[in-house]
Order: structure tokens, then sequence, then C-alpha cells
């Protein structure tokens, strides 16, 4: 077992900055952004009591590391040393976890574009090198080391001088760095270099106004599909009739969607499964996990870690955006047959309050007549729309750090209401198409490219209409 941890002796710090210094020198920091920091706090008066406290701050390695619980992606965390640790590959720099720091020892690298702290130079630790702010300490005021080790000169020197965490009772969060001098300690606390720890407004948007929802969302999935076998039990007579009927006829079949149309719709079914499942599996933090701690880890372990899912995540999101955008605005005349097709009108309304009654057998009158796309189908279209729209513009902020870190947290609340309300449009979707029996027709017309004419009358009236009225011309 080892607990790195350092003590510093606030009695022989001269304020040099070397330590400073070399620690950019070795992490090569942004302007704006630090991992440790020399403050100089003055008190009394010139001529009398006047006297200098210098403060080398860094991050404490606290063991109760209250700036670990909101990551979104789990990006920081405190490794096998017990060392608070960013990992660069996952960090997307909303710096949520920068208000959590009681000692303000983060912040967003503005270069970067990810946060940086203090991690005692744990690479080089690894190493066996030392970290870069004790090597060049002029007045050699800091010690580094195992905790564990009741031998090592940080744990005797830390009991001969007395050493202890700088802490308030607002910020009781176990430090490991410990500092010597009791009586520049007490100046420190005095001038308000500990504060309490904070919950960025992104953590609090999310639990007191989309968490409640979110929580609903993996069961949306559940009661749609029990939903689909309840309406199934329930339509089995009409069921049995029309299959009757079939087997006595000729059925013949309409075109309905040109091949194009058919890959790029399973081409994005395959898309929002699998951006669908690494991107849940991405978010690791219990307070934004949709579906707990325990599946963002099981995903992660089926690619060999978190940076190797988020690398793919990133790829295939990128893939499918470059795909998706030109092909659909090719398809669809720049998007204006698309806005035509999914436009609601009156009897898209009332066929909205009419269909869940006759789906339960509830409602005798008939359904108003529908175009090629009926109601329900506009509106998943127009939520798909919107959704994807806003999953890849979201998607593009957190990939390539557009903006400051308050935009880039106000494109993950977005993605993840984006991905919650895809859920939900999904399995209302997938109930309608492949469990509902009586919609099934219309799944296997995204497969072969046409659907029954008996079918289309009864769900699609207008437009065969409008083919028949094209086949007379």
């Amino acid at each position: 077992m080892t607990r790195y941890a350092m003590m510093i002796d606030l009695d022989d710090c001269v304020g040099c900055q070397a330590c400073v210094t070399s620690c950019r020198e070795r992490w090569d920091t942004g302007a704006g952004a630090t991992r440790n920091w020399v403050h100089t706090y003055e008190t009394g008066s010139r001529g009398k009591d006047l006297d200098v406290t210098f403060y080398p701050g860094l991050c404490m390695q606290c063991a109760e590391h209250p700036c670990t619980i909101d990551c979104p992606t789990g990006a920081t965390f405190m490794n096998e040393n017990g060392v608070i640790v960013v990992d660069p590959d996952l960090c997307i720099g909303c710096g949520n976890c920068v208000a959590a720091c009681p000692y303000g020892a983060r912040s967003v690298d503005p270069v970067k574009k990810i946060v940086e702290k203090c991690d005692l130079c744990a690479p080089f630790v690894a190493r066996g090198e030392q970290p870069a702010c004790v090597t060049t300490c002029l007045a050699e005021c800091r010690i580094f080391g195992d905790l564990d080790d009741p031998d090592s000169e940080l744990v005797t020197t830390i009991a001969a001088r007395e050493a202890k965490a700088i802490v308030t009772p607002e910020a009781k969060v176990t430090p490991k760095v410990v500092f010597a001098g009791a009586a520049a300690r007490e100046r420190i606390v005095a001038a308000g270099a500990v504060r309490k720890p904070e919950v960025n407004w992104f953590t609090r948007l999310w639990t007191e106004t989309s968490l409640p929802f979110s929580r609903i969302v993996p069961l949306v999935p559940v009661m749609a599909a029990g939903a689909g076998v309840l309406v199934n039990f329930t339509q089995r007579k009409e069921r049995v009739a029309a299959v009757e009927r079939a087997e006595k006829e000729v059925v013949e079949e309409l075109p309905r969607h040109r091949l194009g149309m058919r890959l790029l719709h399973w081409f994005n079914a395959l898309t929002w499964v699998a951006l669908l499942a690494t991107g849940l599996g991405l978010i690791a933090s219990p307070r934004f996990a949709f579906f707990g701690v325990s599946f963002p880890r099981w995903a992660a372990a089926q690619f060999g870690g978190a940076e190797t899912m988020l690398r793919f995540h990133i790829l295939w999101g990128l893939i499918w955006a470059a795909v998706i955008v030109p092909v659909f605005l090719l398809y669809k005349k720049g998007g204006l047959k698309a806005l035509h097709e999914v436009r609601l009108r009156s009897e898209d309304f009332r066929w909205l309050m009419l269909k869940p009654l006759a789906m339960m057998g509830l409602a005798k009158q008939p359904l108003p007549p529908q175009e090629k796309y009926n109601a329900g189908q506009k509106i998943f279209a127009i939520t798909a729309l919107i959704g994807t729209a806003t999953i890849i513009a979201t998607g593009l902020v957190m990939t390539f750090h557009i903006g400051g870190a308050d935009v880039v947290a106000a494109a993950i609340l977005l993605h993840k209401l984006a991905i919650a309300f895809a859920i939900i449009g999904l399995a209302v979707h997938i109930t309608m198409a492949a469990i509902l029996r009586e919609e099934r027709p219309a799944l296997k017309s995204m497969i072969t490219g046409r659907i029954d004419r008996e079918h289309a009358e009864t769900h699609n009236e207008k437009w065969v209409e409008k083919i028949d009225q094209r086949r007379k011309q």
C-alpha cells in the first residue's frame, strides 16, 4: 500500500516561485491555468509588527476528494497511490470539478481546454523521480514520500515538526498535503485561502430539474414493450381475421422507400445503438449516470478502457455526422421535403387522440385518414431531427472543446437531455414497428422498400390516393 503525500515547511519558504516555474516548464500549462502557486499574505504594519507569510499551494490530495464526485466522464479520480489525477483523454474541460475544490487547486487550461491540477508529478514519480517542485525548491522546504512508510523522511519530519493540514470547519476533506509552522497556518486560514466546497451550476441544474426525469428513462423501454404485448393480445381476433383475408387475396404492394433512404435508415439505426451504448458508458458519475455506475464500468471493460471507448464514440459520431447530414439534405431537397412530410395538420392531432383508444379497443369511430407518414411517425421524425441536430452540435462542442467551460458544461446538459429523449423516442418507435403486429408491414417496408396496399389504405389513405391519381395521369 502506498499513499504519496507532501510536507511543506512554511517557516522556511521564501516565496521565490521556483516551484511554480519548474511546474509550468514540466507540464506546459497555459496562461491562466496553474498546477501550483505561491500567495503572499502580509499582517501587521510597517515599522511595527509587519510579518509576511508565503503560502505555496497545490492540490492537497484529499482523502474525501469532493472534486471527483461530479465529474461527468470520470476523468478525475484517485489512483492506486492515493493521488487525485485527471485523465486528459477523458477530460472535456467542463470545469464542473473546479467549484468543488476548497483550495482552488483546479483550473481549466485555456489552451489545452482541459482541467489542470497537481498530481504530484505521478508519471515521473512512477519512474523513480521526484516532483518538480521538490527538486527545485531553493529553501528545501518540501519533502515528498509515502505516508504508509513509518521510517520515511516524510513521516518522521511530519511528527518532528508537528505538521498539519490546512482545514476549516466548512472544508474537512482530510488532505494528505500538510504544512509545518502553526502561526503561518493560522494566517493562511485567516486570509480566506480555504473555502467551502461548492456544487457547480451544471450539477445543480441537472440534479434539481433533470435528474428526476432521467430516473424514469430506463423504465420507458420496459413500459413500451409491455404495452405493445398487451395491445397484441387485445387485437388477436382482428389480426387472425386479417391473416385469413390476406390468404384469400392477391396482395398488391406499393413502392414506399427508395434504396438510399433504406440504407440511410439502417445505418442511422445502427449508429444510434452504438452511440447510445458507448455514450451511456461514458457517463460515469453517480449523479449523472442513467443506469448507475455498473454499466459504465462494464462498457469500458469491453473496450479495454474508457479512453478507447471515448475514441470509438467520437470517431463513429464524426463519421455519422459526415454521412447523414449531406445524404439527408440530398434526398430531402435541402430539408424542405422533410419539413413538408412531417408538418402536423388538424387531422393529425385528432389521430393522436384517437389512436391510443383504438389500440385498446375503446374507440369505435374510424381514425382520420393519414398521409405517407401518420401523426405518430411525424412526431418521432420531428424529435429525431431536433435530437440529431442537438446531439451533433453538442457533441462537436465537447469533442473540440469549443467555447469556455460553461459552454462545454451546457453542451453536456443538452447532450444528456437529447439522449434521454432519444431513448424514450426509440423505445416507442421500436415498440410500434417491431412489437405491434399491426405495424410490422411498415417495418418490413424499410427492408424491402414496398408495402402491402391493404395496410397502406388502412393507415395511409391519403398517400394511396395520391399514388392512384398519379397513375391515372
